[in-house]
Formats: structure tokens, sequence, C-alpha cells
């Protein structure tokens, strides 16, 4: 049994983003007769580490953001913090949008760059949805179109500050779009700390099939077991073996309910010696059996 799974949607090879710098920021529309959401509707509910912020300008799409399900229609800006499940479940032919993907790292020298801290621990796994008045809408438009322009052109001198400039004046549109404060960082975004934090989540969404230790990933990172579990607790209030938990057991889901596995092609796929092993793990973790979960039909 050959399990397949992306582990970035936003990076796949047959998905070309309007513009955009791989690993940073990537810019997808419609502007041009292409529909992303069309290509990125065939991947699984995955988890997604980036902060997306999606900009509908006519017709509709549904969204099931960890387990709810969300209709984002004309005229409405939807922002999803990192951490949170993403699949797209339907949308219009003719639907109209633009679309931002910043990484953790871009993302967090905006919110320094512009005096904003936010914290991890409160704000993942959060969404915001608004609606966009006409002269909002066409300040991000135009504040998008700015970005893809510059980023499609040729270096000049100083364009990249041209462009953070640019990137923190949108995120203040969408903050107060959103009308939500900013909260306080559990810790420092600039800090190399912060830099495992995120290599670490970013080993996890590709490896977790395969390794579930705690000593796996640290030795990826150099680092000790109990140093990489006091970052991921500094930042997230979660420690490392919580995240690995909870990242196999998003993966075990996904094969029960959307790619229709047994639970004995399930437990192969996550390299558990047994389904007996499996089943332990899964209700170690979630509270439930793994036959009582795909029964329940829900993610």
């Amino acid at each position: 049994m050959n399990y397949v799974e992306y582990t970035d949607i936003f990076s796949r090879e047959d998905i070309i983003p309007s513009a955009g710098i791989k690993d940073n920021l990537l810019l997808f529309d419609t502007f041009n007769g292409i529909n992303p959401l069309e290509q990125l509707s065939n991947a699984i509910s995955t988890k997604i580490y980036q902060r997306l912020s999606l900009y509908v300008t006519d017709g509709e799409c549904q969204l099931i953001i960890n387990g709810q399900e969300e209709t984002i229609g004309k005229n409405t800006f939807v922002t999803i913090m990192p951490e949170n499940t993403l699949q797209i479940r339907f949308h219009n032919p003719d639907i109209q949008y633009f679309m931002f993907v910043t990484y953790p790292k871009v993302s967090n020298q905006i919110y320094h760059e512009t005096g904003i801290t936010y914290s991890n621990a409160r704000l993942s796994l959060r969404h915001f949805i608004s609606p966009l008045s006409s002269q909002q809408l066409a300040d991000v438009l135009q504040i998008y179109k700015d970005i893809k322009r510059d980023l499609q052109a040729p270096d000049y001198e100083f364009r990249n500050v041209y462009i953070s400039s640019l990137l923190n004046a949108l995120m203040i549109k969408n903050i107060n779009i959103h009308n939500y404060n900013p909260l306080p960082l559990e810790g420092d975004s600039s800090s190399r700390q912060y830099d495992v934090y995120c290599k670490f989540l970013s080993l996890l969404n590709k490896h977790a099939i395969q390794q579930r230790t705690v000593q796996y990933y640290a030795e990826c990172l150099g680092i000790s077991s109990k140093y990489l579990s006091f970052v991921c607790t500094s930042y997230s209030k979660k420690n490392a073996s919580a995240w690995i938990d909870e990242a196999v057991i998003q993966k075990a889901k996904a094969m029960i309910l959307v790619h229709h596995y047994s639970l004995g092609e399930t437990s192969e796929a996550l390299h558990f010696p047994t389904v007996s092993s499996f089943s332990r793990y899964f209700k170690r973790v979630t509270g439930i059996t793994p036959k009582d979960f795909a029964n329940s039909k829900t993610l």
C-alpha cells in the first residue's frame, strides 16, 4: 500500500503560482484564466503551516477548516492561520479570487517590522471571515497587483524593501478588516528557537508517516530531544511528542475517511507493526478507537 501525500499543497509542481518566492511568499489568482483552487481541490485534507489570505471577488467556494464547513461568497475575505487542516470541498467554475500564502518566517518578519506580535498558541487553529467593502477590496487588490508586478519584474535595487513595505501595509489592512487584536507572542519570533520550531513543523509534515520519535526530529535538527520539546512548548504550549501524535493521527484520519483505507491498510501505511498497536495508539491520543472514528464520518 503506497500512501502519497504532498507535504505542502501550495508547492506542488503542477500548481503554478501567479508570482512568488518559493517557500516564502506565493500569490495565486484567476486573472489569467487559471484556477488554482481547482488543482488544490484534488489534495486531501491536510494540515497547513502557512498563513493563507483568500479574497473572493465573485462566485463562491466551500472550505472545510478543521472539520468546520465554511461558505465563502462574493466580496468576502478569509484568513486561515497556520496549523489548520484545510480541504476545498466545492467552488463555482467561474469563481474569481486572489490569494496570498505567506510562510512562517516571512509572516513573522512582517509582524516584527510593523511592531505587531501575536501568540502562536492562541491564534493558531483559528480562521477569520469578513465581508469586504468596495473600498477595502480596491485597496487590497491594488496592493496585490503591485506586489505581483514587482515579483514578476526583473530585479532592481531595493526591490525587496519595496515589496516588504507593501506586505506590511497589507497585513495592517487585513487585521483592520477582521478587527481582531494581535496578542503577545509566547516566544521571540526573530530568535534561532523560532527557526528550530518552524523547521520541526516542516520535517514533521514530511516524515510523520514513518517517524514517531522526538529523538528522530531532534537528530535531524542537530539538537537534543529535551531542547526540541522546550522550543515547541515555548511557541505552542505543546511539547514535541504531542505535536508528533497530532500529526500522525491527522494523517490516519485522512487515510480512513478520505482515502477509505481499512484499518489494516492504515496501520501498514503508517508503519505500525500490527493493527492492534495502531488501534492502541489511536485510542491513547484521541480517546476513541479508529473503528469508532471511522463510523463517526467526521474529521
